[in-house]
């Protein structure tokens, strides 16, 4: 018994909710508007739907009107009305489509004057007098109703009709298992939804049948929901038939079993022909109505059209449809069955094996990473269950099998227990049965992929194409033929039978990963290499670029899991091309997204392979070391990476001669390396040379011809020549803006050098929309998190802090900081530069004691990455120094001082340059003798005495 309870809620809300909750403990199920789902339809029609979905409604009335509909909303020329008060109507039949429907059992319970005077409600005159009418419609009707004053007399009354509620016959039915029950998990919204679809507003259910075909993979649980739909509406059906339908001839022979004695017992049961039988029960259907059909496995084209042919001319009744077919006729509304959600999976998991499971501390966690490996497949799901109960196990130890790959799992099958009729090694062997050789193909090349969407254009072009059809023959050698085509008619033919899911809105194709286990584990031992060789040709073709630029990341990212799986299986494989470039490639994407973690195994390992394959001196090599190299410097190790650099140099110059492009990157490489340590003298030349060996190779125009004029404008800033560098680096930003396009991260890179260079020669107002505009395009380019991005706000802070726009500033700098940490960790030198300007910050807002912690820590920091010489040490060291100097301390300040200005010294002597910041040390340096209170004799005694 289906009741729906009507009521405004202003004054009736706690009567409903009170109601309900005694109606449902006596077994009826409660509908109130609380329970509404959003299902794309106007709140008028959805009203409709419940309405009539309902056996019985309730309906409290009193002075107030509620709300009502739009005017839009409801039928031409129809009266004014709340939504309690269509409710009513609906009730008595009325339809928004004009077609009067039979009407509901109307209970009607009036509020007494008291109780209405007790729940007051505010509202408008006019609606005050649109209410009264209605309850005067309903008195004048004669329509039988009861008064009452109190909650507690409502809930007595409600209750005592309710005994009266005729009991229903139990409806014939062979369902094949009973309802799960409580372990029935994650799907209660969807069994609505069934009922809803199965029940149209517009169309009742007695003049036509209502055709709904449940699809997906094998597994999924469709026919399990099928069941679960006719236990739950067991009172709402005169039968409940289940009808075993996966070919022609078992759908014959199915339908003549219900006219048996188990079922409608009807005379011609013993007729000896199956196909006068078979009419009976039809006739039966045909002559009855509210009777429920399930059609299980109808997984084939030949058992799909025998069920059209066959209940075609059925009137009053519900067809379900249980299939992996996607693609049906009109006549049946087909929707596709998902996996259950993650945790949804792991309440079955625990609760499934609650009673004899070996319990550890681990239980739920390891029910939601077994829920995940096997990803909310329901079939997969209860054989764990099952297993796990029979053999008290514990989820651990079920978990560790499967991850194993064991066929102890695999093919473990106990029916009684699962209520499934087959294991789950062989779910879908009824569909391969069916595949051709292309769609058998793709599907063993897509087990090697990760269980993510799979990109399409990993299919495109020849040389893809080629690929599959080699595969395709693979598979011809072990079966039939099938049809011709290509891999996109493959891929159509596997999304029709459910056992891959493609977006065509996206072009992504996915596999489930149960699916992938299974058919990789039962691969031809021979032909394992194989397949997964074909794995990696597809994506070493689909290849989108340098993963270095952020232009092909879109295709890198989708690539991104595949590749990953790929290459650590090839690995184990032996498989050496195209892994190692492969693994090459994906660490650079890693790297270049700040992922170092991720991206040092797979360069290392990359090298490893290389190194054995080719031999130490070969160009392949060579890029490893590189690649391995920038990373090592990237994340501070930069004594590591020196030797490979030099390693990397030496093998191109051999390879190919000093004059090609390759050396010139190896060149600018090592040069930055020396630049970060302090070896600017070693730089200058390694830049130089590699900008001329770009110009020569590629002209003057060339995006790599920018990167070398840019490291050496950064080199000549660094030595105080900003004349000579300024006009290289505007040069490089116009050869990035003409190559990339406005919105490239280089373009960023060249924006913030030439602002910093603008901002060292007090060009502030020039440089402040350069450091903008690099913000923006590298926080659209690489996200808010990426360690560019922190260098662009640090940089912008500081040009704020300059201008005086401390409390602008300060949240870029913390910003910033929390970026680095993040990314490099605690002691990177990355960080001491945002600690050493935050301090700076804080000094400038009069927090001194806050700042000086953050000073030492950056000293602390440079010194132990760079060493006590390196001159960021002595800009570190100065900071302090002039903290030490405001804060009254100038005994502590002064040898900090003194050691800033030594290494400065020996950086213009070592050099030849002078260090920009040199001239400022040395009068911080005369300030701060004379604030000792020194005689103007010893203050330049000791200038004097500096080296």
């Amino acid at each position: 018994m289906r009741i729906f309870i009507s009521g405004v809620s202003g004054q009736f809300k706690a009567c409903r909710d009170q109601v309900a909750s005694d109606l449902r403990a006596v077994g009826a199920e409660v509908a109130v508007q609380e329970d509404f789902q959003q299902h794309g339809r106007t709140p008028l029609e959805k009203l409709e739907n419940y309405i009539a979905g309902s056996d019985r409604v309730i309906a409290l009335v009193g002075d107030a009107y509620g709300f009502e509909p739009e005017p839009d909303a409801r039928p031409y020329d129809t009266p004014r009305r709340s939504y309690t008060q269509w409710e009513y109507f609906f009730a008595q039949g009325e339809r928004l489509d004009g077609k009067p429907q039979p009407p509901k059992d109307v209970f009607v319970y009036m509020a007494s004057a008291n109780f209405v005077a007790s729940n007051p409600v505010t509202q408008s005159g006019e609606e005050a007098g649109l209410q009264k009418n209605f309850v005067d419609e309903i008195r004048r009707s004669g329509k039988d109703r009861n008064p009452f004053g109190t909650l507690d007399e409502l809930c007595r009354l409600i209750l005592r009709d309710g005994i009266r509620m005729a009991a229903r016959r139990r409806p014939a039915q062979n369902l094949p298992y009973p309802s799960l029950g409580t372990l029935f998990k994650g799907r209660e919204d969807l069994l609505r939804e069934l009922w809803r679809s199965l029940n149209p507003t517009s169309t009742a259910p007695a003049t036509r049948t209502v055709f709904k075909a449940l699809y997906g993979l094998g597994g999924v649980g469709k026919t399990r929901l099928a069941v679960e739909h006719a236990w739950h509406h067991e009172q709402d059906y005169a039968a409940l038939l289940f009808v075993a339908a996966d070919s022609a001839t078992n759908l014959r022979r199915n339908l003549a079993a219900l006219a048996g004695t188990g079922v409608f017992n009807l005379p011609q049961k013993d007729l000896p022909e199956e196909e006068a039988r078979k009419d009976a029960a039809l006739a039966w259907l045909d002559q009855h109505d509210r009777w429920l059909v399930i059609l299980d496995n109808v997984d084939t084209a030949e058992a799909a059209a025998a069920v059209e042919e066959t209940l075609a001319r059925l009137r009053g009744g519900h067809v379900l449809i249980t299939t992996r077919l996607a693609e049906w006729s009109g006549a049946v509304d087909a929707e596709e069955l998902f996996e259950l959600e993650p945790a949804q999976a792991a309440a079955f998991l625990l609760e499934r094996t609650e009673a004899r499971r070996k319990k550890l501390p681990t239980d739920a966690a390891d029910a939601a990473r077994l829920a995940r490996q096997l990803d909310g497949l329901a079939l997969a799901l209860e054989q764990a269950g099952a297993n796990i109960f029979s053999r008290r196990i514990s989820l651990a130890q079920y978990l560790a099998e499967w991850e194993a790959h064991s066929p102890s799992v695999q093919e473990w099958h106990d029916p009684r227990l699962m209520k499934y009729p087959r294991r789950l090694a062989v779910t879908w062997e009824t569909t391969l049965a069916q595949l051709g050789a292309r769609e058998i193909a793709l599907l063993r090349i897509f087990a090697h992929f990760a269980p993510d969407p799979i990109p399409l254009f990993v299919l495109e072009g020849e040389k893809a194409e080629g690929v599959f059809q080699q595969a395709v023959s693979l598979v011809r050698q072990e079966k039939t033929a099938g049809p011709a085509g290509g891999s996109r008619d493959a891929l159509a033919t596997l999304a029709n039978y459910s056992m891959v899911r493609w977006d065509n809105q996206q072009d992504l194709a996915t596999v489930h990963r149960v699916v992938q286990e299974i058919v990789r584990s039962r691969l031809p031992a021979a032909e394992k290499r194989e397949w997964l060789m074909a794995a990696l040709q597809l994506l070493n073709l689909a290849r989108p670029g340098n993963p270095t630029d952020v232009r092909t990341w879109p295709r890198w990212n989708l690539l991104r899991p595949h590749v990953a799986l790929a290459v650590t299986q090839a690995d184990q494989t032996e498989i050496i091309a195209p892994t190692s470039g492969l693994m090459n490639e994906l660490g650079l994407l890693f790297e270049t997204k700040a992922l170092y973690a991720e991206a040092e195994p797979l360069q290392r390992r990359a090298l490893a392979i290389d190194e054995k394959s080719y031999g130490p001196e070969h160009p392949n090599v060579a890029r490893d070391l590189n690649n391995l190299a920038r990373l090592l410097q990237d994340t501070n190790r930069l004594s590591e990476a020196e030797p490979l650099q030099r390693r990397a140099l030496a093998i191109d110059e051999k390879s190919y001669g000093p004059e090609h492009p390759n050396v010139a990157r190896r060149l600018n490489n090592l040069a930055q390396l020396l630049q970060d340590t302090n070896r600017l003298g070693e730089a200058e030349p390694l830049q130089r040379r590699a900008l001329a060996i770009d110009e020569k190779s590629y002209g003057p125009e060339h995006p790599d011809v920018a990167i070398d004029l840019n490291n050496l404008a950064q080199l000549l800033k660094a030595t105080n020549r900003l004349g000579e560098a300024e006009p290289l680096q505007r040069r490089a930003l116009a050869i990035d803006e003409k190559s990339y396009g406005l919105e490239h991260p280089r373009v960023a890179t060249d924006l913030n050098n030439l602002a910093q260079l603008l901002k060292a020669t007090n060009r502030l107002a020039e440089a402040e929309p350069l450091m903008r505009r690099a913000l923006a395009i590298d926080e659209k380019s690489y996200g808010p998190e990426h360690p560019d991005v922190a260098i662009d706000l640090n940089n912008l802070a500081q040009l704020l802090q300059d201008t005086n726009r401390l409390g602008d500033a300060e949240p870029l700098m913390r910003r910033a900081l929390a970026i680095d940490e993040k990314n490099y960790g605690p002691e990177h030198p990355r960080v001491a530069t945002e600690l050493n300007n935050l301090a700076q910050l804080l000094q400038d807002t009069n927090r001194l004691d806050k700042a000086e912690p953050l000073m030492r820590r950056a000293l602390a920091i440079d010194e132990k990455s760079y060493g006590p010489e390196h001159p960021k040490v002595a800009i570190r060291l100065n900071n302090l120094a002039q903290w030490l100097k405001d804060t009254n301390r100038l005994g502590e300040a002064e040898p900090l001082m003194r050691r800033a200005l030594l290494i400065l010294l020996n950086f213009t002597r070592n050099t030849g340059h002078e260090h920009p910041r040199l001239r400022a040390a040395l009068e911080n340096y005369a300030i701060l003798l004379r604030a000792m209170g020194l005689p103007e004799e010893e203050v330049q005694a000791r200038l004097q005495s500096l080296p």
